[in-house]
């Protein structure tokens, strides 16, 4: 075909196809990349989030070891405390990651239990307890089982208790809720009968402890 204007007209290169301007024919843009971006945002969102929560609240740890064997060779298996000492449980306290990395000798009988805070101060609530395990075998438990569930021994010996030939075992720990936190477990002589009562308070320490 002549142009008009007596130009030859501009031929498209070898292979590709002429377009005509009267008759153009155009690709809708596809919603499936805009649409998997939004749902990749949104899944980052929810996933942060739950990461964050867990961070904030020191997480939900859960009691991993359930027997320790003691000096002696006696294997003693372990109670969770978060079922152990539900008793002592109130209003989100203790957290999680201080209840959740703790455990006692099992079997244990629940004989008592003590809120010293009165809702009005520190916790601090203990539970006392009966087993058929020696004193022996209850104060090897708990200074073996304390350090494998993150806590820090910081004494054992005589405990402040007014029945003498007590044993303490006292661990502390900090918490994601920006406190440390301490174990006691007092445990008494075993009996004629051949039980041994043990004590296990947990207190929240002031800002400056």
């Amino acid at each position: 075909m002549v142009s008009t204007t007596g130009e030859l007209p501009s031929l498209p290169p070898d292979g590709a196809e002429a377009v005509d301007p009267e008759h153009r024919t155009y690709q809708p843009m596809s919603a499936r990349g805009p649409a998997l971006i939004v749902l990749g945002i949104a899944v980052f969102i929810v996933v942060a989030g739950i990461v964050a929560s867990a961070l904030a609240s020191g997480g939900t740890p859960e009691v991993t070891i359930h027997s320790i064997k003691v000096p002696d060779g006696t294997v003693v298996h372990l109670t969770p405390a978060d079922t152990a000492m539900k008793s002592i449980v109130t209003a989100g306290e203790p957290p999680a990651d201080i209840l959740g990395d703790l455990a006692v000798p099992s079997p244990s009988r629940v004989t008592r239990t003590l809120n010293s805070d009165q809702g009005v101060s520190q916790f601090d609530r203990t539970v006392t307890f009966t087993t058929g395990l020696s004193s022996d075998q209850v104060v090897e438990a708990f200074h073996t089982v304390l350090p494998r569930l993150g806590w820090r021994v910081i004494y054992v010996g005589n405990g402040a208790s007014t029945q003498s030939g007590s044993t303490e075992v006292l661990a502390k720990k900090a918490s994601g809720d920006s406190f440390y936190w301490e174990v006691g477990a007092r445990v008494t002589p075993t009996d004629a009968t051949g039980t041994t009562t043990y004590s296990v308070e947990l207190f929240e320490l002031p800002d400056n402890d």
